[in-house]
């Protein structure tokens, strides 16, 4: 499985994915579950994020188009402190020493979900890496992304900061 999502991975960047896309209006039907362990063991459920916007990641380390796009999402994350908004990154089959690696090599504190099986990568329908959605409060997808984007651009900024409660902003 990781053989084919990592030609994938390049072919999207052979395809010029590297370069920041736009969110896009979410048109994939109901919001699928996501129910998987972080990387201390702890099981986390989407739904238990009602009430905030989740930013959902799927990524790997050996992605080079995620590698890169962290950053953003670790400032998006610093410009929302104090929001109620979370984000959740997804690693595709890597082992947990794989990913606390990358997390300290890069000054990175998101929650990291391990989808060890590729369940929800198939449920979310994720085809290459990275491919993120925003929920809104309700727990429901309004916006997707396939490749990366700045997230802490004024665009991403901005359709965040429209789906977080009206008594937040």
């Amino acid at each position: 499985m990781r053989k084919i999502v990592l030609g994938f991975c390049c072919l999207m960047l052979a395809l010029g994915a590297v370069q920041a896309r736009e969110l896009q209006p979410y048109r994939g039907g109901a919001t699928p579950p996501l129910v998987l362990h972080d990387l201390n063991g702890k099981l986390h459920d989407l739904q238990d994020y009602r009430g905030r916007v989740v930013l959902v990641n799927f990524w790997a380390t050996w992605c080079p188009p995620c590698r890169a796009e962290m950053p953003s999402m670790r400032r998006l994350n610093e410009k929302l402190a104090g929001k109620p908004f979370t984000i959740l990154t997804v690693d595709m089959a890597e082992t947990p020493q794989e990913v606390s690696a990358f997390l300290k090599e890069v000054n990175l504190d998101f929650t990291v979900l391990m989808d060890r099986d590729g369940k929800a990568l198939k449920q979310w329908k994720v085809f290459a890496f990275p491919t993120s959605f925003l929920v809104d409060a309700e727990g429901k997808i309004r916006y997707a992304v396939f490749g990366t984007t700045e997230w802490d651009e004024a665009e991403a900024v901005a359709k965040v900061n429209e789906l977080l409660p009206a008594e937040t902003k």
